[in-house]
This record gives structure tokens, sequence and C-alpha cells, in this order.
């Protein structure tokens, strides 16, 4: 095992479940950044590879989320997964690169406000803690 596998595999096995969420997202970002730039060069299995990862990563955020930690949001946010997962099966089949391009806007913006709440949530529990 590589020494940056290693590393990676570490951290991933010492993350909260918040950090895991922004890593996955995260990956959802990267995966469809390189779907993108397969899908400008042409290739087909590139694209397919990266937007079936992309895909799961919804899937996945979808199918842990627990309505009952943030009920009023919760809706909001399973529409939100549920629309990349589609469109970005859309993509697949279309080939849109302005349809790739919106859904990696969305994501981008999910990602960005996963960071930030974990970002306030750190700092809110660092503030309650006794000093």
């Amino acid at each position: 095992m590589s020494a940056i596998a290693s590393y990676r595999r570490t951290q991933l096995e010492h993350a909260s479940n918040e950090d895991i969420l922004v890593m996955l997202v995260a990956e959802a970002v990267r995966r469809e950044a390189l779907a993108a730039e397969c899908l400008a060069a042409g290739d087909h299995d590139g694209l397919v590879a990266h937007l079936h990862v992309a895909r799961a990563v919804f899937i996945e955020l979808r199918l842990a989320f627990d309505p009952s930690i943030a009920p009023g949001i919760a809706k909001s946010l399973v529409e939100t997964y549920s629309w990349c997962i589609h469109q970005l099966t859309a993509v697949g089949r279309s080939r849109d690169q302005t349809l790739m391009a919106e859904v990696q806007r969305v994501t981008a913006v999910v990602e960005e406000t996963w960071r930030k709440a974990l970002e306030m949530a750190r700092f809110a529990n660092h503030e309650e803690s006794p000093a």
C-alpha cells in the first residue's frame, strides 16, 4: 500500500460522520469534473465511469440521510440529491455539456453548504465547551 493510500485510509477511519459526508460530496465534485473533461474529450468510457461514482455518492447520501436530524431541511436535501442523481443519468444519455455544468454548479453549492455547516457546528461546539 502506498503512503498516500495509507494516509487516506487512516484519515477516513478517524473521521467523524460529518467529515465523511463532506468527503463524499467532495468526491462527487471531483468525479463530476472528471466526467466533464471526459465529455468534452469524447471519452465515453471515462464519462460513464465518473458519472457512475458521482451518482453512487448521491444515492448513498440519500439513503443514509436521517430526516429527524434536520427535519426543516430534510425534504429539500432529499430532493436535491434525487435531482442530482436524475441529472447525472440524463448527462450520461444525452451527453449535454450544459446540463453537466448545471449539475456541477449545484453539487458545488451542496459541498460548500455542508462545509460551512460543519465549520459552524465545530465553532459552536468549541464555544460551548468548558474552558
